[in-house]
């Protein structure tokens, strides 16, 4: 089925690493989640969580296919905000993954460069900023873990240059930043007040992870030396003196034997 995929969530720990790391509060991490996804990035039915934006499948889009789009009711110039109607034929799974389906027979990597995609809801024309070589690739590795979008959401705060703003829990600029504007601060307040809550509440006696040494290397073991060759005693004087008189009486009496001496 479109959307789904073996969908391994990441941990509080996960969240924890990943705040320690980049010098925030896990509380203002979790409150941008809260309200872009409500801090869930799959369906009841298990599919990642979706939400096409038309606008931008009409941008990146062009000739015949921008076209098309438009006559399916798949994009159009302009952004049209919630309030006045803008997503009305997304009100469910279902609906959104509808419009993907029709948008991805038209054009598979526009259709995902034009969806925000799971927990943090990061739209898949930033692939190239989180970390992937295609919208395509983003979405494959999104539907396989959470651990791939918390480090794609790490990658996108870094480089759109939000890690000041979350710690400082200017959530305005996070708004404007990471939602394109146009919502006149209405997520900022859900953010504040989201992070509020788990400040109070699971996090309230957060502290950052201790930084973890590392191992120290283990040194070769100590093997017990080779005993040392007993050295060859020199024979005494008086033996040496001995073989010597020997050798000369036995090749005496072979010279005499040889020449009849003494016969």
């Amino acid at each position: 089925m479109l959307g789904k995929g073996e969908a391994h969530a990441i941990t509080d720990k996960d969240v924890s690493a990943l705040a320690t790391r980049l010098g925030v509060h896990p509380a203002d991490l979790e409150a941008i989640a809260e309200v872009e996804s409500n801090g869930f990035g799959w369906f009841k039915d298990g599919r990642i969580k979706i939400l096409f934006e038309k606008h931008w499948f009409y941008k990146l889009l062009s000739g015949a296919q921008r076209d098309r789009a438009v006559r399916e009711g798949l994009a159009r110039k302009n952004w049209i905000s919630p309030s006045n109607g803008g997503y009305k034929d997304q009100s469910n799974a279902d609906a959104r993954y509808r419009l993907l389906t029709k948008a991805m027979a038209i054009n598979e990597e526009m259709a995902l460069q034009s969806i925000s995609m799971g927990r943090f809801q990061i739209m898949g024309f930033n692939y190239a900023l989180c970390g992937f070589i295609s919208a395509k690739q983003m979405w494959t590795k999104f539907l396989h873990s959470e651990v791939y979008q918390l480090e794609a959401f790490a990658n996108f705060l870094t480089k759109k240059n939000l890690i000041a703003a979350v710690k400082n829990r200017d959530f305005d600029t996070v708004e404007e930043v990471y939602n394109g504007g146009g919502l006149n601060g209405a997520y900022a307040r859900k953010m504040k007040t989201a992070s509020d809550k788990l400040r109070a509440g699971k996090w309230a006696n957060w502290q950052p992870d201790k930084p973890v040494s590392a191992p120290q290397p283990v040194p070769p073991p100590v093997l017990p030396k080779e005993p040392e060759p007993a050295p060859v005693a020199a024979p005494e004087p008086a033996q040496a003196k001995t073989g010597i008189i020997t050798l000369i009486a036995i090749a005496a009496s072979s010279i005499a034997a040889y020449f009849g001496w003494g016969s």
